[in-house]
C-alpha cells in the first residue's frame, strides 16, 4: 500500500539492531497503521466515531476538535475543510502532520471558528470532538502519537521479546520516508533550489514521475508532455489548449493548476510561481535536505560502530560547523558533500528569505515506550508510542530492514 522510497535515498545505509529473522506483510490496508495523537497533558486521542454536541459552552478564540481521517493527508484534508466550510485555510491550526496512508486521530483547531456553522462529515474523514479553547493548536505543541501497527503473516515470533528488548534502549531517530515526500522528491527539488536553479526544481515538483496513483501519473504525464516545452525551452503556449488541460486535471492537483496558471501569464518567474505553494510546504520541502543530512550523518555513526552524541544539529544557515566537536564535525562535511551543499550559506535564501533553513538540535536516538503486542491468527497486532518527531517506519525499519 505504501509507495516509499529506498532507504539509501533517504540517507539511512545502517542500523542499530542485529538481525532477525521476521517477515510479513506491512501495509496491506490503510487500517493496519493507526496513528493516535497524544497530547501535551497525555490525553491519547481515539479513532471512534462520535456524535456533535453545539452546545459546547461560549464562544472562545478558538474551536478544537479531533479530526479522524483515512487515505488522506492532513494538508489535504484541512485544505477541503476550509473550502467547504468558507473559511481561510490561515485559520487552521494543528500539532503536526499525520500519515496519509493510515487511520489518524488528531486534534486541529479554527480560529473564530463556530461549532453550530461547521461540517462535520466528509467522504474521508469526520470531525467530533469539538470544544472552544482560548489556545489553538501549533506544530510540535504534542507530546507524541501512538501507533498500532497490523503485520499480516508474521514470521518470526521467537525472536520478538529479543527484538523488543533490544529497541528499548533506543532506536536511530531518523526521519522517515514520509518526511522526504513522494519517490523522496523533495530532496531534488531541494538541492536545485538550494543551487538557485528555480526552473528544474520547479520541473521537478511539478512534472517529475513519482510513486501515486495511476489516475493522477496519468494527469501529471499528459501535463508533463504538454508544458515542459514550453518551461523549459522557448516553445509558444496555446492559450485555450493550456486552459482546457489546466481544469481537467484532478482537484488534488490545486497546487500545479496556480503555478501553471502563473507561468502562463509570467513564462519565467518560476521564483513567483514557487511563492504560490503555501509557506508551510516550501518550507517542508527544503527541509528535507536538512534531514537527508541528518541521516547520513547518523547513520555514519552507527556504522562505525560509535556511540552518536545525544543531540546532533541540522544544517541551516546560521550552523557554525567549525565549533562542532571533531567526530560531528567531520560527519556532517561529509554529508554535505554527498549532498552536494558546499557551504551552509547556501542554505540562506536571499529570494525567499521566509523559508531560509535555520538549524536545531535533534536527539540522536528515540526510545519507544510502552511497547505491546497480541497476535490475531497470523498477525501480529504492535502497538508503541513514540515523542513527537518520532517515526514509526523507522521502528519498522529496524525490525524488518525494509518497508516494502
Amino acid at each position: 500500500m505504501f509507495n516509499m522510497p529506498s532507504i539509501e535515498k533517504i540517507g539511512i545505509s545502517a542500523f542499530k539492531t542485529g538481525d532477525h529473522p521476521f517477515n510479513g506483510q506491512l501495509f496491506s490496508e490503510k487500517e493496519d497503521f493507526v496513528v493516535h495523537e497524544i497530547e501535551a497533558d497525555k490525553t491519547v486521542l481515539d479513532t471512534k466515531e462520535g456524535t456533535i454536541d453545539s452546545d459546547i459552552g461560549d464562544r472562545k478564540d478558538f474551536l478544537v476538535c479531533t479530526l479522524v481521517k483515512k487515505g488522506t493527508s492532513t494538508q489535504e484534508a484541512l485544505r477541503i475543510i476550509s473550502k467547504e466550510n468558507h473559511l481561510s485555510i490561515k485559520r487552521f491550526g494543528y500539532f503536526g502532520n499525520k500519515d496519509k496512508n493510515a487511520v489518524t486521530a488528531q486534534s486541529i483547531s479554527v480560529f473564530k471558528g463556530e461549532v453550530s456553522k461547521i461540517k462535520w462529515q466528509y467522504k474521508n474523514f469526520f470531525l467530533k470532538d469539538f470544544r472552544y479553547s482560548d489556545a489553538g493548536c501549533k506544530i510540535g505543541a504534542l507530546y507524541g502519537n501512538r501507533f498500532t501497527v497490523r503485520i499480516r503473516n508474521f514470521a518470526g515470533k521467537e525472536e520478538l521479546d529479543n527484538f523488543l528488548d533490544e529497541i528499548r534502549s533506543g532506536i536511530p531517530n531518523f526521519y522517515g520516508p514520509q518526511h522526504f515526500g513522494s519517490s523522496a522528491l523533495n530532496i531534488d527539488v531541494s538541492k536545485n533550489i538550494i543551487k538557485r536553479d528555480f526552473r528544474n526544481a520547479l520541473v521537478d515538483f511539478l512534472l517529475k514521475k513519482r510513486d501515486e496513483s495511476i489516475s493522477a501519473s496519468d494527469s501529471r504525464e499528459r501535463m508533463s508532455g504538454f508544458f515542459s516545452p514550453y518551461i523549459l525551452g522557448e516553445a509558444t503556449l496555446d492559450q485555450t489548449a493550456a486552459d482546457a488541460l489546466i481544469n481537467s486535471l484532478p482537484g488534488f492537483f490545486y497546487q500545479e493548476k496556480n503555478i501553471l496558471r502563473h507561468l502562463m501569464l509570467n513564462k519565467n518567474d518560476f521564483i513567483g510561481a514557487f511563492r504560490l505553494v503555501p509557506k508551510y510546504f516550501r518550507l517542508m520541502i527544503l527541509q528535507s535536505v536538512q534531514a537527508y543530512v541528518f541521516n547520513l550523518t547518523l547513520s555514519e555513526f552507527i556504522k562505525k560502530g560509535e556511540q552518536p552524541p545525544t543531540t546532533i544539529p541540522t544544517i541551516g544557515h546560521d550552523l557554525m560547523i567549525d565549533a562542532l566537536e571533531k567526530p560531528v564535525r567531520s560527519a556532517i562535511s561529509a554529508a554535505m558533500e554527498k549532498a552536494g551543499i558546499p557551504d551552509v550559506s547556501t542554505l540562506e535564501l536571499k529570494e525567499m528569505p521566509e523559508v531560509s533553513l535555520r538549524t536545531f538540535q535533534r536527539e540522536s536516538l528515540v526510545y519507544p515506550e510502552d511497547i505491546k503486542y497480541a497476535f490475531e491468527s497470523n498477525d501480529l497486532a504492535l502497538s508503541f508510542t513514540l515523542k513527537k518527531g518520532a517515526y514509526a517506519t523507522v521502528l519498522l525499519l529496524e525490525m524488518f530492514k525494509r518497508l516494502n
